[in-house]
């Protein structure tokens, strides 16, 4: 049994690593038959450098797809067997060359002619194997540099916790998360001011009452997030009060009330959300950034009762931008 061929694309770097390593083996091996002083994971560079004579890190870095950290290592290896030297560059003392010595341009002599027998078995292993294996590598290659691995499986993350937020509507039981969960930003980053504490303490009458609405979110069972919607006029809605339990932060409840609250905008008629959010709250920043609010320009007539400022930010629900003719906060 070969448990990583049964679980398919899942083992898809082990088996990649696993083929690697298969190849790197017997390539150590010939060598050490041959007496040969040399390393398999040196030929890339080492081809690099008998074509190119002298190279800096960074262009060696670009040539191979590696990072500066791997040319440094594998630069190392060959430097302290002798076959490497390095200098620094007149010109840009920070710049390091590389360039082979002798000892590794007369060891070409004996390499070069094993090169060339390797190059013969992989022709004859990946015709056995059938296709055309290295266009398809060179397809995987453009691929991930497109888009990796990283990104993509990040991507699928996000939307499964997105999934596993509930929103749910303002209920009485649920204004004390209103008013605590709000509480523990506030008084993290800032301090909980006059304005603060009548929006937090009266959330019907103050937001609900005149238009509004109050979200919450829940994870688990458990309410780990909520935000408010503010009517201002027959257009304009505020998005007000986000606060995300410390413990649930980066699982997406931030960004599933903000979707949430854009849609209640939406249907209620709103052509522009407006908000204002704060320098040193980044994470808040970024989000909505991503959602397509943009900063509103210093002619724009805002206006904060709250002693920590802030940057007042607009999203054009209708693609008909609108000028504000009332002062808004948060």
């Amino acid at each position: 049994m070969d448990l990583l061929r049964q679980l398919g694309p899942l083992a898809i770097a082990s088996r990649l690593r696993r083929l690697t390593e298969w190849l790197y083996k017997d390539g150590f091996r010939i060598y050490q038959e041959l007496s040969l002083d040399f390393e398999p994971r040196w030929f890339p560079l080492f081809y690099l450098l008998k074509e190119s004579n002298e190279i800096s890190v960074t262009r060696a870095a670009q040539a191979l797809g590696l990072t500066h950290p791997a040319i440094n290592q594998i630069a190392g290896e060959m430097s302290r067997r002798g076959f490497l030297q390095s200098t620094s560059d007149k010109k840009d003392k920070r710049k390091r060359l590389l360039r082979l010595t002798q000892k590794g341009r007369k060891s070409l002599f004996s390499l070069e002619p094993v090169w060339r027998d390797f190059e013969s078995a992989a022709d004859d292993f990946l015709s056995e194997a059938g296709g055309d294996f290295l266009t398809t590598v060179g397809r995987l290659e453009d691929a991930l540099k497109e888009k990796g691995m990283y990104e993509r499986i990040t991507q699928r993350i996000k939307k499964r916790q997105l999934r596993k937020v509930e929103i749910i509507n303002y209920q009485p039981r649920f204004k004390k998360y209103f008013r605590s969960l709000n509480f523990e930003w506030l008084k993290e980053y800032f301090e909980v001011e006059v304005e603060d504490e009548i929006l937090l303490s009266n959330p019907y009458e103050k937001i609900i009452k005149p238009g509004g609405f109050v979200l919450f979110a829940r994870l688990d069972g458990k309410i780990v997030g909520t935000t408010a919607l503010i009517r201002h006029d027959k257009y304009t809605y505020e998005l007000t009060k986000m606060a995300v339990k410390r413990s649930a932060q980066g699982q997406q409840v931030g960004r599933k009330l903000a979707l949430s609250v854009i849609e209640k905008a939406k249907n209620s008629g709103a052509r522009q959300l407006v908000l204002l959010t704060n320098p040193r709250l980044t994470a808040a920043y970024n989000l909505y950034r991503s959602l397509g609010f943009l900063e509103l320009s210093g002619d724009q007539p805002w206006a904060t009762p709250y002693r920590r400022g802030g940057i007042p930010m607009s999203l054009d629900l209708k693609n008909k931008p609108k000028t504000l003719k009332r002062r808004y906060y948060v």
